[in-house]
């Protein structure tokens, strides 16, 4: 037994508009008028000489026969049909007009078919004797309940057709726009929530990293240095599983307890503690400036992060200088490091040393580098409405400097 599927979201959005209770078959609809006419108004126009346009009645029954003929053909043909109908009865040139105001709408050629019924529906009566209200109403019934009303009639049928037709496609392309912006959200937050992952795996795992490199070479007889060498690695590591239990549970963590300017120390000693020779210098808010709102500390704190996992991996040997200022125009850093020193060879990693092999394979490549950092950081000022520039300085050493505005709406 098949399961009922799920409704498409489309059918929610834009459910069908509502027809008619009865909607007969399109072969009956197209023939009805003219069994109608044959079956009914022929025979009244053969035995009744006032019931058509001339005074014999076999002429008035023929033309009312071409008249429903010509009715099966209106759908097609609306134009030539209400043309044809001109020398019908009343009927079906009413039928006709409809047919051609509903299809067509207000065109010259209606404009034309329209004057003509008028002065068809016009010439039986005696013009000259309207001097009672009674014969004027004769004289106005047919003019109006045959020519204008279905006039009216189609034309309305026509505008409500037409305007069926522009909510649809209006409906459609509202949907079209929410499914894209659907699709927009999902990846800009699937791109905000890897830009977080890759900062905190990448700074924290690069330290892990280094610290772990500096465990292999460590001396065996001096377990001290190795404790505390792995108890920086289980900070670290908690630390990342703090940071990714905050970012896999909210996406974002909460502004109390989000990184802040307040951990740039810890993050400097952290680098510090991994070997980079690191500087930090914080500076304002100056009296009445506004402090940083919450989600322009934590950008900062991850620009600063990313810029030292970058120091981390191409220039380990270098000193790195990194300032930070509240100014009038904005929250201004820069993380700027010296022309890279090739890393001298461990003391430990003589031949001599038990240690030097296990210090050779620690001095191999270097940590590895996916490229997005640049990118994310950018990424992260373009989102407050900032600024960052990152290239090479004319010492031979890299820079990377922001601008973040103090508050973001």
């Amino acid at each position: 037994m098949r399961q009922p599927t799920d409704q498409p979201a489309d059918d929610l959005l834009a459910p069908p508009l509502p027809g008619p209770l009865l909607r007969l078959p399109r072969p009956v609809r197209a023939l009805a008028p003219t069994a109608v006419v044959l079956l009914v108004l022929v025979p009244l126009a053969a035995h009744d000489p006032e019931f058509g346009p001339t005074e014999s009645p076999p002429t008035n029954a023929a033309l009312m026969a071409f008249g429903a003929l010509a009715l099966a053909f209106r759908r097609r043909w609306p134009a030539a049909t209400a043309a044809a109908t001109l020398l019908s009865g009343q009927l079906p040139l009413a039928v006709a007009l409809y047919g051609l105001a509903a299809r067509r709408g207000a065109t010259p050629l209606l404009y034309v078919l329209a004057v003509l019924a008028e002065v068809r529906l016009f010439v039986p009566f005696d013009l000259g004797d309207v001097s009672t209200p009674s014969a004027l109403a004769n004289l106005v019934e047919d003019p109006l309940v045959f020519g204008a009303v279905p006039l009216a009639l189609g034309l309305t049928t026509h505008q409500r057709a037409r305007t069926v037709s522009v909510l649809a496609e209006r409906n459609r392309l509202l949907v079209e726009a929410r499914r894209h912006a659907e699709e927009r959200a999902v990846a800009a937050e699937r791109a905000r929530l890897a830009r977080e992952m890759h900062d905190v795996v990448s700074n924290r795992v690069s330290l892990i990293t280094l610290h772990a490199g500096a465990g292999q070479v460590a001396r065996a007889d001096d377990p001290a240095a190795v404790r505390e060498t792995l108890g920086l690695i289980r900070g670290l590591g908690l630390q990342a599983l703090t940071e990714l239990r905050g970012l896999l549970g909210m996406l974002t963590p909460a502004s109390d307890q989000a990184p802040s300017l307040r951990g740039l120390p810890t993050l400097v000693e952290e680098s510090r503690q991994a070997g980079l020779a690191v500087g930090l210098t914080v500076t304002g808010p100056d009296d009445g400036l506004p402090a940083p709102g919450p989600k322009v500390q934590y950008a900062a704190y991850r620009i600063v992060q990313e810029a030292l996992t970058n120091a981390h991996k191409h220039a380990p040997a270098a000193e790195v200088a990194v300032t930070v200022a509240v100014e009038p125009d904005g929250l201004r850093l820069a993380v700027v490091n010296s022309p890279a020193e090739p890393a001298q060879p461990a003391e430990s990693a003589r031949p001599t040393d038990p240690a030097g092999p296990v210090a050779s394979e620690g001095a191999g490549p270097g940590l590895p580098s996916g490229g997005h950092g640049l990118h994310g950081m950018r990424t992260r000022a373009d989102d407050l409405g900032g600024t960052l520039h990152a290239g090479p300085t004319p010492e031979g050493g890299f820079a990377v400097r922001a601008r973040l505005p103090l508050r973001v709406v």
